[in-house]
């Protein structure tokens, strides 16, 4: 770069910034929005990674559904010898109750995640408790505090004492066994962050729950032996003779590099599509740099014909205000990276509200500038210079087409360039377009499609974001300009203030259809997010029938069975109770070859990682654990495919199985081959009589597998109670059931619907907080549009005033102008949301879509009231000009 480039940039940046205030603002914004959600995804990784350890809570895990066989249990306590570390961790549903002679004002029972540890718990990460004291310590027998009996300690979640109204010191009922509330837990390094829960965390002893007797053969216990290796120890070894030695307990075992799988791939999608939104807002902001150089150019139309007449060629003068392009730029990019650093601020906010536990606080997330903050930061920058440069390549092209000859005519000062007013026939415009406009064009496309891969992070989601891009781009204009043209051709108004909006609209060089887009587009990705939030919250609400149960009562024993239909009976009057037999399975071999579940070597287990979404999909179904049923009847809304049902009464000398079309798709099977499963440790073949296609959504107990009456006989049964009740008899029939069966769990339908529908609503909340940008950086754009035809503006409302126009006639024409653009743009915008979430809704929802007028409406309304704020501020100067210094100049 030239020293008389890079000279006379600044002296031109320095005399005219104030006119690059929507410039620099459009690139602030753009960059800021991505740099906050790119900080915060660098530094939740380096936590997780940092964490990995106290997110597993160990070296290794070892999980199972059941308890561990004695063989097994052998092999894990031998590896002591080895200087491993082992404690073992069993989680479970549970619920618990106000203990006796207990006084509070909250609910008498509620429904708890149980976690039963041993003393070495944690190996890895910290507990954050109140009182700070060791929790072994506060999970120990109690010497006092549960009248009547000995009790054992109990750490809770703050939120149960919240909803049962109970203090620290007061006793609880969990099962069999009385507990007293020793300590409040405030992070927990390995509880899985999940956005769902059930209910809030309980922690106690190994020994306590032994007491509880909630534990029974066939019970739904998640089972974790966490595993703590000297430093000189390679797991991987370790990790191949674990999954060797346990295979025939079903075991799962993992290392700390694979903690977290779904909490990872969560954030990772979650921030790319963040980031996408926020690329959006920046590729707006484009829109705005563009619209403001070519005003800015138009402006400096005699600087540029000096520049040629004393000799400087175009390509000089294109370098030139390049360079000043690129210093404004980079100004704004750093404006963008302050931004950016205190947006980042608000985003472990929001997500804190998703987790049933302190997620944040596990991992010992900062969200303060580290060494991790570099990389984000330098990627903020560079897009930000990047997209300066390939949007301002067009605008600076017309410096080509300034003659020296535009010093002697002042009237191109004021004007469009011919190209833009003369004849506008397709053919005569291709006639013309040169080399460099086509190469120049190319860059263009070809550099964003480039920054959008970079930021999406794969090919793939890059140029489908890109294309996506492009083609709203594309019928945004188009509809802009069609609209623009009508409003051109219809009958001239015969109100002056209504005519001059019109004309304002309408005339060439008036940007409308570059604020439309940058508007519609802001509008668009708002009013999606709104639509489809509303389409998933309805089919919340419709796909619960009428004839839905209000409770499934879980862990109900066979000999409890009775009891429970005798309670239920009496209670609410139901004559024949809903109870179905259940059992915990796992798929042995398809068809007489055998399922490895986890790979046992290097070998098996790059083979695994290298497959293909498919082959993920088909690992998924054939290593998941299942639950079985038989049945007489086939289930409620199941349709059979495949085969048939088997008859009342009918004999089989091979156990038959019914099996869900996915399930069955993915593994391969058909009518009449085998599968074999692994019944808590028991093995059976079954021949698969019928393929169904299940209705998960009418919230029955429904199955990817369902055997034939008769073979599960012998197995260890529990059973699931589904009920409906009014809603003034589901408090006391939930006490009740745990009053006289403290084992059984009590799920409340409507509890957890409301659970779904408050994380919906936060995830949403998140996305139109990044989606605000994009509306935001359309409205810049606008007030840039407006900027660039500030001049016009001021030389008519003068002329006008001159011929006796009040001010109120003006303050209405602008009115009605921004309201029109408001109305166009909005239109344009929820016209396309709506196809859009159509779109989302048939294709990656599989859902049905329907009108929602009232987020139409309100998202053209705020569209209209954004616009007429926007334009009024941009332009409101005018308003006060007094005419005779405005005609004086002319």
């Amino acid at each position: 770069m030239n020293t008389f480039a890079l000279k006379m940039a600044w002296r031109e940046t320095r005399a005219a910034w104030r006119h690059f205030f929507y410039f620099l603002t459009s690139i602030a914004v753009g960059v800021g929005a991505l740099v906050g959600v790119s900080l915060f995804s660098a530094h939740l990784e380096q936590a997780v990674t940092k964490e990995a350890r106290g997110l597993l809570g160990g070296d290794l895990e070892v999980r199972l559904s059941r308890q561990v066989s004695p063989a097994g249990l052998t092999f894990l306590t031998s590896l002591t010898s080895r200087d491993i570390a082992m404690t073992h961790v069993s989680e479970l549903i549970g619920m618990a109750a106000h203990g006796p002679g207990t006084r509070a004002s909250g609910q008498s029972s509620q429904i708890v995640e149980l976690k039963a540890v041993e003393s070495l718990y944690p190996l890895y990460g910290a507990l954050r408790l109140e009182p700070d004291r060791p929790l072994w310590e506060l999970l120990q027998l109690q010497s006092a505090g549960c009248p009547g009996s000995p009790c054992w300690g109990a750490v809770v979640q703050e939120s149960l004492l919240i909803r049962m109204g109970l203090k620290l010191g007061q006793s609880l009922t969990i099962g069999q066994a009385s507990f007293r509330i020793t300590g409040i837990v405030r992070t927990e390094p390995d509880r899985m962050a999940n956005a769902f829960s059930l209910g809030p965390r309980v922690l106690i002893a190994q020994e306590g729950l032994r007491a509880t007797e909630l534990v029974k053969l066939g019970s739904r216990v998640r089972e974790r032996y966490l595993l703590q290796t000297p430093a000189d120890t390679k797991i991987e070894p370790l990790l191949y003779e674990l999954r060797s030695r346990l295979a025939a307990d079903s075991a799962r075992v993992s290392t700390y590099r694979e903690a977290q799988p779904q909490l990872k791939q969560f954030l990772e999608q979650l921030t790319r599509y963040l980031g996408l939104i926020g690329l959006t807002a920046l590729f707006v902001s484009g829109i705005g740099v563009a619209t403001s150089v070519r005003a800015f150019l138009r402006e400096k139309l005699s600087t540029i014909a000096i520049l040629k007449t004393v000799g400087a060629d175009s390509p000089t003068i294109i370098r030139t205000y390049m360079t000043q392009a690129l210093l404004l730029g980079l100004t704004g990019s750093v404006a963008g990276l302050i931004l950016g650093v205190s947006l980042e601020q608000a985003v472990p906010w929001i997500l804190s509200s998703w987790f049933a536990s302190d997620m944040l606080g596990q991992i010992g997330f900062t969200s303060g500038l580290s060494l991790y903050s570099f990389l984000p930061l330098s990627k903020g920058l560079a897009l930000g210079l990047l997209t300066t440069l390939l949007f301002t390549l067009w605008p600076l092209l017309a410096i080509r087409s300034v003659k020296p000859v535009a010093l002697l005519r002042r009237d191109a000062l004021a004007s469009e360039s011919p190209a833009d007013t003369t004849d506008r026939s397709w053919h005569r415009h291709i006639a013309r377009l040169d080399r460099t406009k086509l190469l120049t064009a190319g860059t263009i496309v070809v550099g964003l499609a480039l920054l959008s891969m970079w930021q999406a992070g794969t090919w793939k989601i890059g140029l489908l974001f890109m294309g996506a891009f492009s083609l709203a781009l594309a019928l945004l204009g188009s509809a802009a300009w069609l609209v623009i043209q009508a409003l051109a051709v219809v009958a001239r108004p015969k109100n002056l203030a209504v005519r001059h909006a019109v004309g304002n609209i309408v005339r060439p060089g008036s940007q409308a259809v570059s604020m439309t887009i940058a508007i519609g587009i802001g509008v668009m990705v708002i009013v999606t997010v709104a639509l489809v939030e509303q389409a998933l919250l309805r089919q919340l609400g419709e796909s619960r029938p009428a004839d839905a149960p209000t409770f499934f009562f879980i862990d109900i024993q066979p000999d409890q069975v009775d009891g429970i239909s005798r309670l239920l009976r009496d209670r609410v009057g139901v004559r024949t109770p809903n109870l179905t037999p259940l059992i915990r399975s796992r798929v042995v071999a398809v068809n007489g070859q055998p399922i490895k579940t986890e790979a046992v070597s290097e070998e098996e287990e790059r083979t695994a990682q290298s497959g293909d979404k498919d082959q993920r999909r088909k690992a998924w179904y054939l290593t998941r654990e299942y639950v079985l049923t038989f049945l007489d009847q086939l289930p409620k809304d199941n349709v059979i495919v495949k085969g048939r049902w088997w008859t009342p009464g009918q004999t089989f000398t091979l156990p038959i199985i019914s099996v869900e079309e996915d399930a069955a798709k993915a593994m391969g099977l058909d009518v009449g081959q085998t599968i074999e499963l692994d019944i808590q440790g028991t093995p059976l073949v079954a021949e698969v009589g019928s393929i169904r296609k299940v209705e998960w959504g009418n919230f029955s107990t429904n199955f990817y597998m369902v055997l034939s009456p008769g073979a599960l006989d012998g197995a260890p049964l529990t059973y699931v109670a589904t009920v409906q009740v009014p809603p003034s008899d589901e408090v006391s029939l939930q006490q009740a059931i745990v009053a006289e069966f403290p084992n059984v769990t009590a799920i409340n339908i409507g509890d957890v619907l409301d659970s779904f529908a408050r994380i919906l609503d936060r995830l949403s909340l998140a996305i139109r907080a990044v989606a605000l940008f994009c509306v935001l950086t359309g409205g810049l754009v606008m007030g840039a549009a407006l900027a660039a035809t500030r001049y016009r503006r001021l030389y008519e409302s003068a002329v006008l005033k001159a011929l006796g126009a009040t001010r109120g006639l003006l303050i209405g024409s602008f009115a009605i102008e921004y309201l029109l653009l408001g109305i166009v743009g909005g239109a344009i915008g929820v016209g396309l949301a709506s196809a859009l979430s159509w779109a989302l809704l048939r294709w990656v929802f599989e859902l049905g879509w329907a009108l929602h007028p009232h987020v139409l409406l309100i998202g053209l309304g705020l569209t209209m009231i954004l616009t007429l704020l926007v334009g009024f501020l941009s332009t409101y100067r005018i308003l006060g000009q007094r005419p005779l210094p405005v005609l004086r100049y002319e």
